[in-house]
């Protein structure tokens, strides 16, 4: 158990270094979002990566990832109905 406990540690002390240094060579937007302007961006620098920002609307951001739960539960369901010949 010591030792699992020393590799998790030891793992989390490696990976901090490297978050750290991806974060620091990516853009971000600024707030409020614009949307035309980040899409021109991110189609005029296709490799950029984008630094991951704090969003301040947990509850909306909980509903859109449970509606694109629901989609995919409900496109799945109908390719299995189509194949079945339902």
């Amino acid at each position: 158990m010591k030792r699992l406990a020393f590799l998790g540690f030891a793992i989390a002390t490696l990976m901090a270094p490297i978050q750290v240094q991806a974060q620091q060579n990516c853009v971000t937007f600024p707030q409020p979002p614009n949307p035309e302007a980040e899409l021109q961006f991110l189609l005029a620098h296709p490799r950029t990566p984008v630094c991951p920002s704090t969003n301040p609307n947990l509850a909306g951001q909980r509903r859109v990832l449970d509606q694109i739960s629901r989609d995919r539960v409900n496109n799945t369901q109908g390719l299995i109905n189509s194949w079945s010949g339902r």
